[in-house]
């Protein structure tokens, strides 16, 4: 092999390592900016520049409980109730039992002007009943730990033949695959944009376009939570609870 291999190796590792501390460190400062930007604020406008900032550094699919619970805090001095709401759900994912957060996101629907009533918990949170446990990351560092498990128990049963050794892997592929689904649901739910907030005032339509019927009595107001069904063109088709369906124009809907 030539030498010249493991150098360009080296060199490639260290590039990619400067990258990411450089990509570490603009979301760093940009998370610090914010933050003053946050403490300095007079005005509903003052905050919405923090939110700006705040939404940049997710920009480029980077995932934070702490940035998420931040923007959250800052769209609610904002008076962008659904908007914070949206954020303090995403913040749960990654920070499920930190008081504060359960505290802000209980006062933000409670100032909501359109709040609803909230769909119920979805059914593979009372089967998956860790779920309000263990943030985002941890269950999948658990699967990555767990996978492992299960392939140096293979290997065990195999190399010292210990046929009983599939008993503990077939356990704990179970317990794999339960802990991958919730990891993959509670991913589609907000991260994959399945869940929505209605953000200002609109009216929800029986179809495509303005020139269709209202699909509701009343208007729409910000803070209204909904689960997307589908989307075409401008518009969502979203399911509101306890209220049915309808489709919003796209610039009312934050995701």
């Amino acid at each position: 092999m030539s030498k010249a291999f493991p150098i360009c190796l080296l060199l490639l590792g260290s590039l990619l390592a400067n990258l990411f501390a450089s990509d570490s460190g603009v979301r760093e400062r940009s998370f610090v900016r914010a933050l003053e930007l946050f403490d300095s604020a007079q005005s509903p406008d003052d905050y919405r520049e923090s939110a700006k900032v705040l939404e940049s550094i997710l920009a480029d699919g980077y995932r934070s409980g702490a940035v998420y619970y931040n923007l959250g805090n800052a769209y609610y001095r904002a008076g962008e109730y659904g908007r914070a709401i949206l954020n303090y759900r995403k913040a749960k994912l990654f920070r499920p039992r930190d008081p504060y957060l359960a505290a802000n996101l209980a006062q933000a629907l409670i100032s909501a002007p359109g709040h609803l009533t909230e769909s119920p918990a979805p059914w593979w949170t009372h089967v998956l009943f860790w779920t309000e446990w263990l943030s985002y990351p941890t269950k999948v560092k658990v699967v990555f730990v767990e996978l492992a498990l299960v392939a140096i128990s293979i290997a065990s049963a195999v190399l010292l033949r210990r046929p009983r050794l599939n008993f503990v892997t077939g356990g704990l592929l179970i317990i794999s695959l339960a802990m991958g689904i919730d990891v993959a649901l509670g991913y589609a739910d907000f991260m994959g944009s399945r869940r929505a907030v209605i953000t200002g005032e609109t009216i929800a339509r029986k179809g495509i376009g303005t020139s269709y019927e209202a699909a509701f009595d009343q208007p729409l107001r910000d803070g209204a939570e909904f689960q997307v069904l589908s989307e075409a063109s401008d518009w969502t088709f979203g399911h509101f609870e306890n209220i049915g369906d309808g489709w919003i124009r796209n610039e009312f809907v934050a995701r």
